[in-house]
């Protein structure tokens, strides 16, 4: 009997939740919906819309001191997909949620594997953007109107919307790799939703990731769920120019908190986690000066179309199969590890000279082309301004990754060669040497 309690109390909770909340009137604002559901704002703060871009957030209306409580989002206000699909009511989409919850979907760019749960959300935002004649007649739609409307107005800059002169541009570089990998991610779950078990026909790729990058961006982990916070999209983040951060509640509420003290005027900018720069730029679609160098790992291939070029190989897999990570400390070590498994295709002799001398060949590729990057030709490819500056911000930090292990590289040649050179001249010196009697 108290299993069964236990297990009742979640839908309980789910369920009061959802009869809770209030329906926004037709000429309420959606701040007045949101204070009619709880939302608790402090006096000190407002929202303020800006020309640029229509942007809406809040900005201090009075002078505010560290450390002061701005803003608590109550867990009420926000969904996730069992909230979401209790809403919506539909037989269909549970039962299409309990055929996609058994799919194997995990990927490596997201520390926190919420890939089915945004992925899903994502889908039925697409449906309601496809078909709102059907879903305006939900409870969902009826109680998150407002909230639908003012999301769907984000645009963001990411490299997933270039065109393909852009994107052939980036080849060759780490921003290209993390492009494929997300690509192949939204495209995968396309294909998935294009089954005949769900929306039976063929997504459109720009409107599906849209929706996506919306849910990536805007939701946050919430006691392991994936939520979509209502008034949380008002705030800007960064990851050097802050002034409030957000805590998570025990009862799941969020609470916004001033950092430092903020003048009247200021815009309230929530503290971002660190991240570089192409993840950044990928999924929310903008870069941070301070974080130009700043990198969690960097892919290359092992087989460049250098090594390619100089050793007549033939097999693309090499390319696709085999990979250095530039930001490990022994980076080095594990790349010639690939060099001596493949030291007979390579016509090498297996030596640790040898691979130095390969992986240095490698990276000089590498080099080369980051070399031959230049500011105008960022600017003939790139129209807009932000996507200029992010594009330069990343080729500058990934050309200082590949010229520091490139140095490194070069540094060993060097003590190899010196040591080659000693021993050498020493050699030389003893066979020439007289023979003394003692």
């Amino acid at each position: 009997m108290k299993v069964f309690i236990l297990i009742l109390i979640p839908f309980i909770i789910n369920i009061s939740i959802i009869n809770c909340l209030i329906a926004p009137k037709e000429n309420e604002t959606f701040l007045e919906w949101g204070l009619k559901n709880n939302l608790n704002i402090s006096s000190s703060i407002e929202l303020s819309s800006s020309k640029e871009k229509s942007k809406i957030h809040f900005v201090a209306k009075d002078d505010i001191q560290k450390n002061q409580e701005l803003l608590i989002i109550p867990y009420s206000l926000m969904f996730n997909t069992s909230k979401l699909l209790n809403l919506l009511n539909s037989k269909s989409l549970n039962k299409q949620y309990n055929e996609f919850s058994k799919l194997n979907l995990t990927y490596k760019p997201n520390p926190y594997d919420f890939r089915k749960e945004g992925a899903f959300i994502s889908y039925i935002l697409y449906l309601i953007q496809k078909k709102p004649k059907k879903y305006k007649k939900t409870k969902f739609y009826e109680i998150y109107e407002k909230y639908l409307n003012i999301i769907k107005t984000y645009s963001f800059k990411s490299p997933i919307f270039y065109d393909q002169d852009q994107v052939e541009y980036l080849a060759g570089t780490h921003l290209s790799n993390f492009y494929d990998i997300m690509k192949k991610v939204y495209q995968t779950e396309i294909e998935i939703f294009n089954n005949d078990t769900y929306y039976k026909k063929e997504l459109d790729f720009d409107d599906y990731v849209h929706n996506r990058l919306i849910v990536d961006n805007k939701g946050v982990n919430i006691s392991n769920t994936w939520c979509l916070v209502p008034f949380f999209n008002f705030f800007d983040n960064d990851y050097s120019n802050n002034n409030a951060k957000y805590t998570i509640e025990k009862n799941g509420d969020i609470k916004i908190i001033s950092r430092k003290k903020i003048k009247k005027g200021e815009e309230i900018i929530l503290k971002a986690k660190k991240i570089s720069n192409i993840r950044r730029l990928l999924l929310e679609g903008k870069t941070n000066e301070k974080l130009v160098n700043y990198f969690d790992e960097y892919m290359i291939s092992a087989f460049s179309p250098g090594l390619y070029y100089s050793y007549g190989l033939n097999d693309i897999q090499y390319f696709k199969d085999y990979f250095i990570n530039l930001k490990d400390e022994d980076f080095d070590s594990k790349a010639n590890n690939i060099y001596f498994e493949k030291a007979e295709l390579l016509g090498g002799d297996g030596s640790d000279n040898w691979a130095y001398g390969v992986l240095e060949n490698n990276l000089h590729f590498y080099k080369e082309h980051f070399e031959k990057i230049t500011i105008s030709q960022i600017y003939d490819k790139f129209y807009d301004k932000d996507d200029r500056i992010n594009i330069e911000r990343i080729y500058r930090g990934e050309k200082k990754v590949i010229d520091d292990a490139y140095d490194k590289v070069n540094g060993i040649i060097d003590q190899f060669t010196e040591i080659q050179e000693k021993y050498m001249k020493d050699g030389k010196n003893s066979k020439n040497a007289k023979i003394v009697d003692l």
